[in-house]
Parts: C-alpha cells; sequence; structure tokens
C-alpha cells in the first residue's frame, strides 16, 4: 500500500463575526478532519501522493462565508465548512 501525505506549512483562516473562542473550537482536530474528507472524496487516490506524484500549492482561497452566516454557526458547523472548502480547493489542484 503506498503512503499518502500533504504537508501545510502554514494554513491562515479569518473567520469574521466569530468569537476567538468558537474560531478556536472551530479549527480543533481541523487536520484530522480535513484528511477524512479527502480520502472520503478520493481526492489522494487520484494522483494526491499514491503514485508518487507531488504537488505544491502556494495558496488556497476558499472563499468568504458572510458574516451573518458564520456568526450563527456552532464551532462544529463552522469547522465542516472550513474542511469542506479546503478539501475542494485541494481537490481541484489534482484534477
Amino acid at each position: 500500500m503506498s503512503k499518502q501525505n500533504i504537508k501545510i506549512e502554514r494554513l491562515e483562516i479569518r473567520l469574521k463575526g466569530v468569537s476567538a473562542e468558537r474560531a478556536r473550537a472551530a479549527v480543533a482536530d481541523l487536520g484530522s478532519d480535513l484528511m477524512k474528507q479527502l480520502a472520503a472524496e478520493r481526492t489522494l487516490g487520484r494522483g494526491g501522493g499514491g503514485d508518487g506524484r507531488s504537488i505544491s500549492i502556494a495558496r488556497i482561497d476558499s472563499g468568504t462565508t458572510g458574516a451573518e452566516r458564520a456568526g450563527d454557526m456552532s464551532a462544529a458547523e463552522l469547522r465542516r465548512l472550513i474542511v469542506r472548502r479546503i478539501a475542494a480547493s485541494i481537490g481541484d489542484r489534482f484534477k
């Protein structure tokens, strides 16, 4: 079985309308949730490390969520949204 890795050296997430406490809770375990999402979407199986190919992504812009919407989300909902957006951005690079 081949080893698949994604190395993220720096991740910057800006959340407007979200308290610092909820923002910290939203990004807890973000890495493992992101890997699960990428695996579920089979992103890694499409050349994301299993075939020896590697890519470099300098910047991912996953868009903006309106402050009114983000402010109303629970930390778990916010984390799911962040994970989906980052996974979609990474997945687009492997197509």
